[in-house]
């Protein structure tokens, strides 16, 4: 997995097309090689996620970094909020 932080933004997937950086437009860009998608930016992506309880939690993404030769997510385990149900008559 492949990720870049442009501008201060983290782009964690490889988009299916895009532009490279001498203007030509490219189809199946996610499935460039890696030293071309290292030659645009793209560093490894390595994420850290913790264990959590699928029932009552969610995945929420909490720091990217970049540390240089890669880039780092951290995820955190969130609590799901609440299902609302329908109450009162119809």
């Amino acid at each position: 997995m492949m990720a870049r932080i442009i501008d201060g933004i983290a782009e964690l997937t490889l988009p299916d097309s895009g532009i490279l950086m001498d203007g030509r437009t490219v189809s199946n860009y996610h499935l460039l090689p890696d030293a071309v998608l290292l030659a645009e930016g793209w560093k490894p992506l390595t994420e850290i996620r913790p264990e959590f309880d699928a029932a009552t939690q969610s995945m929420a993404l909490d720091t990217v970094v970049d540390t240089g030769d890669t880039i780092t997510a951290t995820y955190k385990a969130v609590e799901r909020p609440e299902e609302i149900g329908f109450q009162g008559e119809m």
